[in-house]
Formats: structure tokens, C-alpha cells, sequence
């Protein structure tokens, strides 16, 4: 793809990330290596897509974009080491982290910088905040914050339409991910929470763990991890004495369904394929089937690449006041391969409205997207649809 250098552990100099006057400079941060390197790669992918649309278009005000690869390992401590061998002066935007904890770490670097970093999955609550100086918010996502999806589990666990219970307790991996949302459902729940356990996947032996979950005989169990992660502690859970409903985060109802999942329930991302994730798809002919967020990540690329355009300075402080006005609104529609719309649009003085490959991505004031919610339960072996939250649930504050 056009422009990319790749930067390693190991590297001692970026290799011609200042470029010139002719150049625009971004980064990507994403695990290219280790358990995440799938979604880490196809999401790497999107973003080089994104940039050669751009370039193809003629760059952002004439100028091309070069782009260095960044592979974070998951780590948080590694994504930031390979950030600050970067040259901040230069740089003008990154895509990443993915994972919420680079994410956190990142903002707080960017932010100093004055580098606009848009993340294409890190969903933690917490980065509701990040990234933010001198009255600018440099850290966006082109994900909603997991506080939407702390308010559709609760409403599930407090609605007598659904569970109705009058205690629940909150088991949550161990991580930002599961710290946050569990920290953000306390704050939705009106039912009494008896016990806020966090779990390793990684552990040999879940009994300590359950018997902490179930030692104040919570009617309810609220469950938060990340597809993959989630099958050692409920096969220990279905193994046990214990027979609550469960409510999980998002992602966890796919594939077979295990008989112990009857009267479980989900809240997830409520999400349906648009022309221009097709449009991303069919530029991609060779991957079989994008992995979760990687149509996020050519949208963060992209929108910071209109932002610019649109404010008519290549800067970070200039993409992060203009990239909410170009997510969406009443201007005019641009989508997926559109940069050369943009460009014209922009040239005439015309306000953008982004319809991008993830859907909408119509941003906050604190830059990232609500979206809508699916409350599903497992009904004789095969997953129901129960309710459809929209924004506007969340708009009035999850319903309290």
C-alpha cells in the first residue's frame, strides 16, 4: 500500500517518517503479532485502503499520506515505547489502539503531542475523557463507549420484563474492558449488586472465583469478557450447583449454543451492513471475511483525513475541532472511496456528512458514536430477539 514504512521494537529511527512539505504524516497502531494479530492485520489493512483512496483522490489539500505501522503486541507499554521513537513533530494523526489499554496509554501521549488519535475499537468508559488538552479532545473512536452497553445490561437485569432481579452480582475479565464496564454498570443499576469479582481466563481453577460470585445468592449474574475468553469459567459455572440467568456483554451468542446458555441473555451491538462497508469489501477481494473492527479502522482513517481537509490545516488541533462536524450532520453524504468528493465539497465551501463502512459514525461532543442496542435471550436452543434499543435510550440516560 501506498506510503507505509513498518517500525519494530528494535528500531533505532523511523526512517523518513518526517517526510517533506509534500507529505502528510500518520501512524498505525495495531497487535500485528501474538493472539490478537487477525483483527490487528485485517484492521491495518482497512487503514492502508483508506490511505491510498485518499492519495488516489490527490491527499488531503495536495498533500500524500505516508504511513508507519506501529505493532503494538497488545501492550500497552510496547505501543507507547514505539510511539515516542516516532517524530511527535511531524505526526499528525494516528489509528489505534485497538485494545482499550494501548488506547488509554496512547491518549495520554497524544494529547501532550497535539496528535489526534482515533481508535477503531477500544470501548472502555473511561476514554470518554481521554486525550484531552487545552480545551481540545484528541482522542476519538469510531466505537461507542461500553457505558451504552453498561446501560442495555442493566436494563436487562432490572426490567421485569426480562430478569427483574433484586440482586446481581458482577463478574468481569480482568482487564481496563472489564473494570470499566463493571464500573459502569454500577452506576445504571438500580438492582442491588452483592459481589464485583474479576476473573483471569488464563486460570487453571474457576471455584474460588465462582464462589465468590455466588456467595451473597445473587438472583442474577452480569457477565463481561470478549469472545474466546468466556468458555473455561461457564463450562466451571455449568458444572457447579449454581442456576441463575446471566447477562452478557456483547459478542458472546455465536456458533453452537451450550444447553446451560438457556435463559441467558446478550446486549449487543445492534449493527447492519451498509453500502459502504460492501464498497470496502469488494476494494478488499482478497480477504474472505474482514474481522471485527476493521471497517472501523478505514472510517478512523478516513474521518481524520476529511477533518483536515475540511478545516484546510493539516494538524492535529485541526482534526480534532473538525472531525465532528464532518461525522455527520445535515452536510453532504460522503462514503467509503469518496475522497475526491470530499475534496470538491470541501474546495466549494459544502459542510460532509460521513457515512462510512461501520455505519454512520455520527460523533459527540465527546467524539465518539451511541449506537443501538439488541437485547437477545437463548429460547429452546436458538437466540430471540427481544428488543431494539436506539440512541435515543441512551440520549435520556439509559431510561433512569
Amino acid at each position: 500500500m501506498a506510503g507505509a514504512t513498518a517500525l519494530g521494537l528494535s528500531s533505532g529511527c523511523l526512517g523518513g517518517i518526517s517526510g517533506n512539505g509534500r507529505t502528510v504524516q500518520f501512524g498505525a497502531v495495531f497487535p500485528l503479532s501474538g493472539p490478537l494479530e487477525r483483527v490487528g492485520t485485517h484492521g491495518l489493512r482497512t487503514t492502508q485502503q483508506a490511505v491510498a483512496d485518499i492519495n488516489e483522490a490527490g491527499g488531503i489539500d495536495g498533500r500524500e499520506i505516508e504511513l508507519t505501522e506501529i505493532d503494538s503486541e497488545a501492550s500497552a507499554d510496547t505501543a507507547v515505547e514505539k510511539y515516542r521513537a516516532l517524530d511527535t513533530d511531524s505526526l499528525v494523526g494516528l489509528v489505534g489502539g485497538l485494545v482499550s489499554d494501548v488506547s488509554i496509554a496512547l491518549s495520554q501521549e497524544v494529547a501532550a503531542d497535539g496528535v489526534m488519535e482515533v481508535s477503531p475499537a477500544s470501548t472502555a468508559p473511561q476514554l470518554t475523557n481521554a486525550g484531552r488538552s487545552d480545551d481540545r479532545k484528541f482522542f476519538g473512536r469510531t466505537v461507542p463507549s461500553d457505558g451504552l452497553q453498561a446501560a442495555a445490561m442493566a436494563k436487562v437485569v432490572d426490567d421485569p420484563l426480562y430478569i427483574g432481579a433484586e440482586s446481581v452480582a458482577l463478574l468481569s475479565i480482568d482487564n481496563s474492558f472489564g473494570a470499566g464496564l463493571a464500573q459502569a454498570q454500577t452506576e445504571y443499576l438500580d438492582t442491588e449488586v452483592v459481589a464485583d469479582v474479576r476473573y483471569d481466563p488464563s486460570s487453571n481453577s474457576f471455584s474460588k472465583t465462582l464462589a465468590s460470585v455466588f456467595e451473597n445468592d445473587p438472583e442474577a449474574v452480569a457477565f463481561t469478557s470478549v469472545s474466546g475468553q468466556e468458555t473455561d469459567i461457564l463450562d466451571a459455572y455449568a458444572q457447579s450447583e449454581h442456576g441463575v440467568p446471566w447477562v452478557f456483554s456483547a459478542g458472546m451468542f455465536a456458533g453452537d449454543i451450550p444447553s446451560f446458555y438457556e435463559g441467558f441473555y446478550s446486549a449487543s451491538l445492534s449493527s447492519s451492513r451498509t453500502s459502504g462497508y460492501f464498497e470496502l469489501v469488494r476494494r478488499l477481494s482478497d480477504i474472505d471475511s474482514l474481522a471485527s473492527f476493521a471497517a472501523n479502522a478505514y472510517d478512523a482513517m478516513f474521518l481524520m483525513a476529511a477533518a483536515a481537509q475540511q478545516a484546510g490545516e493539516v494538524s492535529g488541533s485541526a482534526i480534532a475541532d473538525t472531525i465532528q462536524y464532518v461525522s455527520g450532520g445535515t452536510g453532504h453524504t460522503v462514503s467509503v472511496g469518496d475522497f475526491d468528493r470530499v475534496r470538491s465539497l470541501t474546495d466549494a465551501g459544502r459542510s460532509l456528512n460521513f457515512q462510512g463502512a461501520s455505519g454512520a459514525v455520527d460523533l459527540t461532543e465527546d467524539l465518539e458514536p451511541l449506537s443501538s442496542y439488541l437485547i437477545q435471550r437463548v429460547d429452546d436452543g436458538a437466540v430471540s430477539s427481544l428488543e431494539l434499543l436506539q440512541t435515543q435510550f441512551f440520549e435520556s440516560g439509559g431510561d433512569r
